[in-house]
């Protein structure tokens, strides 16, 4: 590859080719349709906010953040998540509605990455916010439009586990661990490194029972039973409402028809520390990170003002095409209905055969010079197209 920059794209950012965007682009309308039949409205914000607006949403200004000063040297980042902007939005120019609110949005976000498959720089995401109720109800809502959004994109082999927030801080509260500790176990959590983190738990001065809990966190995976189980085992009021909540939720997700999509992951506590209830994440078997994730956040938009539960998720586009690509159930090749040929003397009739082709819904190219009908075909071919209408 030549050294010149200029003839290069910036790290962690990639060129979708002819076909490769078309199909992007079709599946993005899928999604918009599927989230509109679901009663949830479109929506944008802008591509970067102030630097405040994300340090007060509780996503944060991290290493990962996009960073660069406007002409008044104020601070401004591109957007690293979409929840954060969408709550300033609802908080500042919907603050007099009082009505439930279903946002969903398409949208490109931006931060540093180590880029390799599934991650860039530049990526895109589809997403649905449902503001104005803390209901269980509404969690599974959010639930069951993952698994539509995501059958909708094309796939079907995918799982998605289902976490609580309450539960780890209330056990972590029970035992009164410090600041420190607690961030230990956090950060031990998110790497899933469960040698280290039962090793780490016995050190402290806890309840036996209370560590064997925490020291196999991270092997809390299972069905609604499991959580039935674990009720009778903790002793502190979050925790158990966690387990109830989830529970509440699940029997929800059984009516939408979607409970075989889900199984429960008590250590899921995803890396945002707006959370605070119900976290899932999705997978599907040939990817080693989530293509979907979301959860409840219910005190985010008081940062801005204005009390309001809220729940939602983010599906990666990108993601889940490469999940499709793996699966060897993604085409990218561009194609189109007909190929308008002509023969000398015909150029003028050729175009107004287009035209009506087009009008009727055709998508439609045309030769630029005379052929005879077998280069004809050869070009009908070359250029994608199904048919062709040959002018003479």
């Amino acid at each position: 590859m030549s050294e010149n920059k200029v003839l290069q794209v910036p790290y962690g950012t990639k060129d979708l080719l002819p076909g490769e965007a078309g199909a992007k682009r079709k599946m993005e309308d899928n999604l918009a349709t599927n989230f509109s039949q679901w009663g949830y409205a479109e929506v944008q914000t802008p591509t970067f906010e102030y630097l405040d607006t994300f340090a007060l949403g509780g996503s944060g200004i991290t290493e990962e953040s996009m960073k660069f000063l406007d002409r008044n040297n104020r601070t401004l980042v591109l957007r690293s998540d979409m929840t954060t902007p969408l709550a300033r939005m609802v908080a500042t120019r919907m603050g007099d509605e009082k009505d439930i609110k279903r946002l969903f949005y398409i949208a490109n976000i931006f931060r540093y990455e180590q880029t390799q498959a599934g991650r860039q720089c530049e990526f895109s995401q589809a997403g649905v916010e449902l503001m104005g109720t803390p209901e269980p109800m509404a969690d599974a809502e959010v639930l069951a439009l993952a698994v539509a959004s995501l059958q909708t994109a094309g796939l079907d082999k995918f799982k998605i586990s289902v976490g609580h927030i309450g539960f780890l801080a209330g056990l972590m509260e029970e035992v009164n661990l410090t600041g420190q500790e607690k961030e230990k176990i956090k950060q031990l959590v998110l790497e899933h490194n469960a040698v280290d983190l039962e090793n780490y738990v016995n050190t402290l001065s806890i309840d036996e029972k209370l560590k064997g809990v925490l020291g196999r966190l991270l092997f809390l995976q299972d069905g609604q039973d499991m959580l039935k189980k674990l009720q009778k085992n903790v002793h502190n009021e979050k925790s158990y409402k966690a387990l109830e909540n989830l529970l509440q939720i699940f029997a929800f997700a059984k009516a939408y028809g979607v409970s075989k999509y889900l199984s429960f992951d008590l250590s899921l506590i995803r890396n945002f520390d707006y959370y605070t209830g119900m976290v899932f994440e999705a997978y599907t078997p040939d990817m080693g990170f989530n293509i979907c994730g979301g959860g409840r956040y219910d005190t985010m938009m008081s940062s801005f003002g204005k009390d309001c539960p809220a729940t939602g998720f983010a599906m990666g586009i990108d993601r889940i095409i490469l999940a499709l690509q793996r699966e060897e159930n993604f085409s990218s090749k561009a194609d189109w209905d007909v190929f308008v040929a002509w023969e000398a003397g015909f150029a003028q009739a050729a175009i107004k055969k287009a035209m009506e082709l087009r009008a009727k819904g055709k998508k439609v190219k045309i030769a630029f010079s005379s052929m005879n009908e077998m280069e004809a075909e050869q070009n009908t071919l070359e250029n994608n197209c199904t048919s062709l209408v040959y002018i003479r």
